[in-house]
């Protein structure tokens, strides 16, 4: 591990209200480094979605494919959530701000309820300048990926993120280690859902993984489309606003739409080989 990366998990602690055990010129480097961010800067919900289809006409999906399958064998962390927020920063569609059901045409515009996005403070906290988006950056590199549902603001990070790291080219190994793992929701029964397929997964001992980053990387499959059913489809097909996402149950804490996978529901092939191609 980088000191960097170790700074970002070090001030991440600190954040939280742990000694972090880190000085000021460490910060600074790691800023620098960039693996810590300054505050971002306001921009409305427009400016937002502009910026979106900027980034998506600089990235080729092969590239943030062969970036999760590297992921796989080398557990290089950080490569691996690009994929899924390609895939719902590209399935966006054209929208107007969606109030929340509890919001007055009073209420400041702070939160966009079908594609996430928040407004970043004018005037931020402490606590906001410290969290912004370094905690993005920290589930990044600790679990690939954000728990839950993606939002607007970590999708256009972990885009920007993605931008800068070299290109890689997955092996053999890794395409074995996907098809090790799809091949686990042949394993179970017809009506067990995303918790039985994760847990059958580190049961099989495939790769070097937990718990926390197998729940994020079938999440990550989900929002491309390859554990998704029919009535509850990705998001290119039906995107789902926030109200729409939530799981039949509260103990399920997947992201949509894993989270209403069956095992019944398979793995859709159309869209494995459309994003990995061959494997």
């Amino acid at each position: 591990m980088e000191d960097g990366q170790k700074t970002l998990f070090a001030f991440y602690q600190r954040v939280r209200g742990y000694e972090g055990g880190i000085t000021e010129e460490q910060i600074a480097l790691a800023k620098k480094e960039g693996y810590l961010f300054d505050y971002p800067a306001y921009k409305t919900h427009e400016e937002t979605l502009a910026g979106v289809s900027s980034l998506l006409a600089r990235i080729d999906p092969k590239d943030v494919a062969n970036a999760f399958l590297f992921s796989l064998s080398t557990r290089r962390l950080e490569y691996r959530s690009a994929l899924g927020s390609y895939f719902y920063a590209k399935a966006i569609p054209e929208h107007e701000i969606m109030r929340g059901f509890n919001d007055t045409p009073a209420d400041p515009l702070y939160h966009c309820y079908l594609c996430g996005w928040y407004a970043w403070k004018k005037d931020p906290g402490l606590f906001d300048i410290s969290y912004g988006v370094n905690y993005y950056h920290y589930c990044r590199y600790k679990y690939g990926g954000q728990f839950l549902s993606p939002n607007l603001n970590y999708v256009i990070f972990d885009l920007e993120q993605f931008l800068e790291l070299p290109k890689v080219i997955p092996t053999e190994e890794d395409k074995r280690i996907l098809k090790e793992i799809l091949a686990c929701a042949g394993w179970l029964n017809r009506s067990d859902k995303a918790g039985k397929l994760r847990d059958t997964i580190l049961k099989a001992g495939i790769f070097s993984t937990n718990k926390d980053e197998v729940s994020i990387l079938l999440g990550i499959l989900g929002i491309c489309g390859i554990l998704a059913g029919k009535d509850y489809p990705s998001y290119d097909i039906c995107f789902a606003n926030e109200y729409e996402r939530s799981p039949a149950e509260h103990k399920n804490d997947f992201a949509y739409p894993v989270n209403r996978w069956h095992a019944a529901d398979g793995i859709n092939a159309a869209k494995l080989k459309e994003v990995f191609g061959n494997i």
